[in-house]
């Protein structure tokens, strides 16, 4: 399953990353791997700070950078010639100056973040797309239960907000629920439905 993998990926390379020298910040760490992958005019649009599935601190930062004719494997897309301003996100390890990257597609992002503020109860997910996180997911009748979070494409104009859990059994035998948000070519939500078994935020 991709996100197993994205979350292995993410913890193998963050836990492998050293930093040493000046104190930086996540925003300028991320932006300085961006510019040794190719990236000009890179910038960062925003920092989240998750847990990931076994329990290791990351940051994630979403850039934006212009990533032409790099020599790194990836492609940006092109618009009358000229690439496209693209999106990566990093999760590194505080203090540390290297980690894990994902090159989105263009718009997913924008997608990601538009999805992520139609309802309240997508407040417990990154909005981020990729990255799985240890989360506390609300019980309908009180508490939290510990689970995984994660959102995520669902065809194209879609994002998945999906909950896993309980965190305590082992992959494969966790509860998958959640919601598919749906926008039109605007960025407008034109829909939500729910995907799964019944999420504990509607169990009694």
């Amino acid at each position: 399953m991709r996100y197993a993998v994205l979350a292995a990926l993410f913890a193998a390379v963050a836990l492998g990353a050293s930093g040493c020298g000046a104190t930086t910040t996540p925003a300028s760490v991320a932006v300085n791997q961006a510019r040794d992958s190719g990236g000009t005019q890179a910038r960062a649009i925003r920092v989240e700070h998750w847990r990931l599935s076994n329990g290791d601190a990351v940051d994630v930062v979403l850039v934006r950078a212009r990533f032409c004719g790099t020599s790194n494997g990836f492609t940006a897309p092109k618009i009358n010639g000229r690439c496209v301003p693209q999106e990566v996100a990093f999760a590194t390890r505080p203090g540390k100056k290297g980690g894990f990257q994902d090159f989105l597609a263009h718009g997913d992002a924008q997608l990601a973040a538009a999805a992520w503020n139609a309802r309240p109860v997508f407040r417990i997910f990154p909005d981020i797309p990729n990255v799985l996180v240890r989360c506390k997911i609300p019980r309908g009748g009180g508490g939290t239960v510990a689970g995984l979070c994660e959102a995520k494409l669902s065809g194209t104009r879609g994002i998945a907000f999906l909950e896993h859990w309980p965190l305590a059994k082992p992959q494969g035998r966790r509860n998958t629920a959640g919601w598919i948000v749906t926008l039109d070519r605007g960025g407008r939500v034109v829909g939500v439905h729910r995907t799964g078994s019944t999420p504990p935020q509607l169990q009694s």
